[in-house]
């Protein structure tokens, strides 16, 4: 007979085992991006009476609820899109706009819940947002009436890293004006405990060779050739960039990640034809050893899709009269934003010769991964081979792929070399989210092992289907017929989903039931139904 505190003894030991059966292995590492991004001028629409003209919310500039949503809306896609979970942000006005820009965020499918902005009352400041916890906060003054260096302490599932947001004094004024912040930068730094993990970001109005580049414009060099950014902070050494491989050795204090990119590529600002590197991550011995976080060695990038460009510019916040008169509800920032991965876990060096930090991916060892493991995978430089998949769908650069008895995944602008029917093995280079669509953005050797039939492969949609539901995302449907209203499909027995009908394709009118054929279940904030072709439209029963 088993007595009542057995019976005890043995649940607990049941639920305990549980427990540790659905726990993550001890040894697991966590990785996460961080983002550096000059958002430009992120006002909110209330007046404090410190805002610029142009910013003053409501008046004759259309500063308002129009404009606000399309400024926010777009910093809130960059971030996303890029998949951060750190950011680092400069020009935000004050906590309430970094608020509006955390709703922004949620509504785009990437919540970041934690964040921190600089309590200095200057007009605009430096901010912090984080997938991560926030243990601490605390400001760096530079000297009255100049921005603080907002230092951040994150909780990474239980390692600490500090993340120090900057925003230094612009080149309209000599590099002097710049030097307080080095100064009080360093001197910060200084009172930390040895080996502390910490990150140098945001916009230093510096470029990473400054110390080169200020002397062909002697307006700016006032100091005699030092500058903050290579001499104080020792991103440079015996008169050279100090290199990854010095600083671990004590040769320069800080790594500048632009030289992870070719020369060609150095640069996140572009002012009347001049570009700039202007906007740094920095990184001590520390994110080089054994211990705390470390830096994924060559997954330093600029994010520059097509979106962030405009008439052969960045496609900054659009105004009138050159930048000066009304808003014009369209655009994004001057600056390209810039990121890097870190781990929790030992530094690893990259393998390959110097030119493999042109591509990250090629620095990353290839793992052998299914489908549905690309959804919980990392977003970014990626070296996933996926094999024997099926070719579901084509629509010009574009394509879905299925494994059988597994999920499909959308290849955007990554499909050319892509037929339907193919079974093929290819290798993933980069994953991306787009308003909570992930999608693969590149492939590599891809090796097709003949064709086969991809009808079993097609959704079949009966009244027990959710179209919906969040695991058919970029599946492909073989055939859905409903009642059209308003954007939405109704059908089966109550469902209903939005219909996206691409550019050129002429949408059903409304109240027609009409059938979808071939169709794949997109994602824009919301499952969608996506009509890429006028064929896959036809008259319903």
């Amino acid at each position: 007979m088993v007595v009542r505190s057995e019976i005890w003894a043995r649940l607990l030991a049941g639920f305990f085992l549980f427990l540790f059966l659905q726990a993550p292995p001890a040894s697991a590492q966590q990785q996460f991006r961080l983002v550096s991004y000059n958002v430009e001028n992120l006002f909110d629409l209330t007046r404090n009476g410190s805002e610029y003209t142009g910013y003053i919310p409501h008046t004759g500039y259309g500063w308002n609820e129009t404009a606000v949503k399309v400024k926010y809306a777009n910093i809130a896609s960059v971030l996303a899109e890029i998949g951060a979970h750190v950011a680092v942000l400069s020009e935000v006005e004050n906590a309430e706009a970094l608020r509006l820009l955390q709703d922004f965020l949620t509504t785009a499918g990437h919540p970041m819940a934690h964040g921190a902005v600089s309590k200095r009352p200057t007009t605009v400041r430096c901010a912090v947002l984080s997938t991560f916890p926030i243990t601490e906060v605390h400001e760096v003054t530079a000297g009255q009436e100049r921005r603080s260096i907002l230092r951040v302490t994150l909780d990474i599932q239980g390692t600490a890293v500090m993340v120090y947001a900057n925003h230094w004094k612009s080149k309209r004024g000599p590099e002097s004006r710049r030097l307080p912040y080095a100064r009080a930068l360093a001197a910060d730094i200084a009172t930390l405990p040895p080996q502390t993990d910490y990150i140098l970001a945001g916009d230093f109005n510096s470029d990473h060779n400054e110390w080169l580049s200020f002397l062909g414009e002697p307006r700016l060099n006032d100091t005699l050739g030092r500058t903050g950014i290579n001499h104080l902070l020792g991103t440079m050494y015996n008169e050279a960039m100090a290199t990854e491989e010095g600083v671990q050795k004590g040769q320069g204090s800080h790594y500048d990640l632009w030289m992870e990119l070719s020369p060609n590529r150095r640069w996140s600002y572009n002012f009347f034809g001049k570009k700039g590197s202007l906007d740094h991550i920095l990184l001590p011995a520390a994110m080089y050893d054994d211990r705390g976080v470390s830096y994924v060695d060559g997954s330093f990038g600029r994010h520059a899709p097509d979106r962030l460009f405009h008439n052969g510019g960045i496609y900054r916040w659009q105004r009138a009269k050159k930048g000066q008169g009304r808003h014009l509800g369209r655009g994004y920032s001057d600056h390209l934003p810039i990121y890097a991965d870190f781990i929790v876990g030992p530094f690893v060096a990259a393998r390959g010769d110097d030119s493999d930090r042109e591509n990250p991916a090629s620095a990353m060892p290839r793992m052998d991964k299914s489908v549905a493991d690309l959804y919980n995978l990392p977003l970014g430089p990626a070296n996933y081979r996926i094999s024997g998949v099926v070719v579901l769908y084509k629509a010009g650069l574009n394509a879905v792929v299925k494994a059988p008895q597994g999920r499909a995944i959308y290849l955007y602008k990554a499909g050319e070399a892509l037929e339907p029917g193919w079974v093929v093995d290819l290798t993933v280079t980069r994953l991306n989210d787009y308003y909570g669509l992930r999608e693969v953005t590149s492939v590599a050797d891809v090796v097709t092992h003949g064709k086969t039939n991809p009808e079993p492969l097609f959704l079949k949609v009966n009244g027990n289907v959710d179209l919906r539901e969040s695991d058919r995302v970029n599946e492909v449907v073989d055939k859905v017929c409903g009642l059209y209203r308003g954007g939405w499909l109704r059908y089966g027995s109550g469902r209903s989903v939005r219909v996206y009908t691409v550019k050129g394709i002429k949408r059903p009118k409304n109240d027609t039931r009409i059938c979808l054929s071939r169709v794949r279940i997109g994602f824009h904030k919301h499952p969608e139904l996506v009509v890429d072709s006028q064929r896959q439209i036809v008259a319903g029963p």
